[in-house]
């Protein structure tokens, strides 16, 4: 098997995440490590950790909480996610709990959750749009959520680096709950009307 540049990607993307809770300085040699890494190194690791009965891809590790990610949402059937090297500010992954093969297979508790949270990343991030885009990787397909800020983005647009700290501020504006304050009614006011003056007849006396 021959690895493409988007699983190679990934796979150290996953590597990266099981390294963010070492010491700063083994963490950063770690980091250097994994970024030296030939795709044909990666690919060696990949074939010993099936062949060791440890199957497991990326999504399978963050749904069994074995890999630490930001979330951002979460129902019965699937569970949303930041992505560690986004898009755009708030792009999101939504995972489905069980997995999905192709896109006909995708819970509709996936689908559901993405709505829930594109609404969220519209209102509490400002996004003028969310690009749903489904997207197959290791064998399961999953859905990105980009917000749309200034410009159209797709999966192919160039991706940012974001530290966990920054994430964990994104994740809790998204999850901000916004209270929809009602503007009180105006109180109508009957206007006083003076009464008319009762003008007295004069009596004459004969």
């Amino acid at each position: 098997m021959t690895l493409t540049s988007e699983q190679v990607r990934e796979l150290k993307n996953q590597l990266f995440t099981q390294i963010q809770n070492l010491p700063e300085e083994q963490r950063e040699l770690a980091r250097q490590q994994i970024e030296s890494m030939s795709p044909q190194a990666l690919e060696s690791m990949l074939h010993q950790q099936q062949t060791s009965g440890s199957e497991k891809n990326i999504f399978r590790m963050i749904i069994d909480k074995e890999v630490d990610s930001v979330v951002v949402g979460e129902n019965s059937g699937a569970l949303a996610i930041l992505d560690i090297n986004p898009i755009s500010e708030g792009h999101a992954l939504i995972i489905p709990k069980s997995p999905a093969k192709t896109n006909a297979e995708v819970a509709q508790e996936a689908h559901s959750l993405a709505k829930e949270v594109t609404e969220r990343l519209k209102s509490n991030l400002n996004a003028k749009e969310v690009e749903m885009q489904l997207d197959t990787k290791f064998g399961e397909t999953i859905i990105h959520l980009i917000p749309i800020y200034d410009k159209p983005l797709t999966l192919t647009s160039p991706r940012q680096k974001s530290s966990p700290d920054t994430l964990k501020e994104i994740a809790k504006k998204i999850n901000t709950i916004v209270e929809k304050i009602e503007k009180p009614k105006p109180i109508k006011i009957k206007q006083y009307s003076a009464p008319k003056e009762i003008i007295k007849g004069t009596r004459r006396i004969p």
